[in-house]
């Protein structure tokens, strides 16, 4: 038997772990004809569990091993076609007591015993998890995909159950890897937020969205929130951030490949709009040019606007850099020299700075962004979410920068500036390209 070792799905994804891996989705199901008839070939193919000589299978467990291996098919089938090239499968396997967030129909033990069956079966190969820095991933193997082309299935086959929670509450900080997903209750104000993901959701998976001029199969966009301990108060104005859209992970020169109603997409980005928003907070103007150009640091504008972001992170004063920071930075610099100047160069919102506010801009970041979702697709305009931008068809790029600029202005007190990422091409310089509305963000 195949021994899977376990790992809570509230841990966070290391970098250890391959960064496209698409994540278990227990409420893909088949719903083409192509796409059932392999659920039904695959189920038939499995070595159900050993029973006492002369006894029948339940058929209630039976049917539980036919529902998880039919959403099992289901998102291998999406790895095997999508165009998103992922490269397994991230199974949670925790033993835990059923929440909202589980499907009903099946459990963790299921779930573990139909992959092993799967992996017997030749179907899959299965990298174990490492304890606190990622789960079980899963892959289809040649086999699979040989039967997923013999009998013509499309990842357009694959369909969703109606159910899953799209607001996550979690618990910890920004960089724990102890992080734990939370069991809330309902209340008006998370049916208002499930709402308006699910109007989100329903208008991207109505639009025509391709990549590689492949369809791209079910979205579901989840949209995540943070307390800092699982016993502490259940609320929702923190973080906030939109995930599960497979855009997210794509590498910028692959950005050329999205369509939208056959239209290229345009890439469009808040300027430095967690800067920008800090300063809203304190209800100062910030400086002209560059938020993120420290003086002496001009060049190394990735590594500063990471240290940068960290200050609002940080529930003490702040005396080490990051890891990885320093050796980024030019010689001679410390956190101490790092804060020194970026507080000369920001006295604004140097209040801020060791005050674990970010998680509060986040959430303030995110009510911004899913405004400009819902205004958008209240036009009938499906625009994928980035954090803090959004990439739409070029057809709606005016108006989309317009409804961006306008809705900030509602929600912030003022208009953020809009830039357009220029989309790189096979060949082009990787380095950030940008349009003449807005400093690179």
């Amino acid at each position: 038997m195949l021994e899977l070792k376990l790992i809570s799905p509230a841990l966070t994804v290391a970098a250890t772990e391959e960064p496209h891996v698409l994540h278990y989705d227990a409420w893909l199901i088949a719903g083409g004809i192509c796409l059932i008839a392999l659920a039904r070939q695959i189920f038939g193919i499995l070595t159900p569990p050993a029973i006492t000589p002369g006894r029948k299978h339940r058929a209630d467990a039976e049917e539980r091993r036919r529902l998880c291996s039919e959403t099992l098919v289901a998102s291998l089938a999406v790895i095997a076609l999508s165009p998103a090239r992922y490269t397994g499968l991230a199974v949670p396997l925790e033993n835990a007591k059923l929440t909202r967030y589980d499907r009903r129909d099946f459990n963790a033990d299921v779930l573990r015993t139909v992959i092993e069956e799967f992996a017997k079966a030749g179907l899959v190969t299965v990298e174990e998890a490492l304890f606190r820095e990622r789960r079980t991933v899963v892959a289809p193997t040649a086999r699979f995909r040989h039967l997923v082309a013999k009998l013509g299935v499309s990842v357009t086959d694959v369909a969703r159950l109606e159910g899953r929670e799209t607001i996550e509450l979690w618990s910890g900080s920004r960089k724990s890897r102890h992080k734990k997903i939370i069991d809330y209750q309902n209340s008006l104000e998370v049916d208002t937020l499930r709402d308006q993901m699910a109007t989100i959701n329903g208008v991207l998976n109505a639009a025509d969205i391709r990549l590689e001029g492949g369809a791209v199969g079910p979205i579901n966009l989840v949209r995540k929130f943070r307390i800092e301990q699982p016993d502490g108060l259940h609320s929702f104005d923190r973080h906030g951030r939109l995930y599960g859209g497979f855009w997210e992970d794509l590498p910028k020169d692959q950005r050329y490949l999205l369509t939208i109603a056959g239209e290229h997409v345009v890439d469009l980005d808040f300027v430095s709009m967690f800067i920008h928003l800090a300063y809203c907070r304190q209800e100062a103007e910030p400086p002209e040019g560059d938020l993120y150009a420290i003086p002496g640091l001009e060049d190394y504008r990735q590594i500063v606007k990471s240290v940068m972001v960290s200050l609002f992170f940080r529930n003490s004063r702040a005396q080490r850099l990051p890891p990885g920071s320093k050796s980024a930075l030019p010689a001679g610099w410390s956190m101490e020299r790092f804060k020194s100047a970026a507080s000369d160069f920001h006295p604004s919102i140097a209040p801020l700075f060791d005050t674990n506010v970010g998680f509060e801009l986040m959430a303030w970041e995110s009510e911004i962004l899913v405004a400009i979702l819902l205004t958008l697709a209240s036009k009938g305009i499906a625009a994928l979410p980035m954090h803090d931008g959004i990439m739409v068809a070029e057809g709606h790029k005016e108006i989309a920068i317009e409804t961006m600029r306008n809705v900030s202005w509602l929600k912030a007190g003022r208009a953020l500036p809009v830039a357009e990422k220029l989309i790189l091409m096979p060949g082009q310089n990787n380095s950030p390209l940008w349009s003449s509305r807005g400093a690179s963000e």
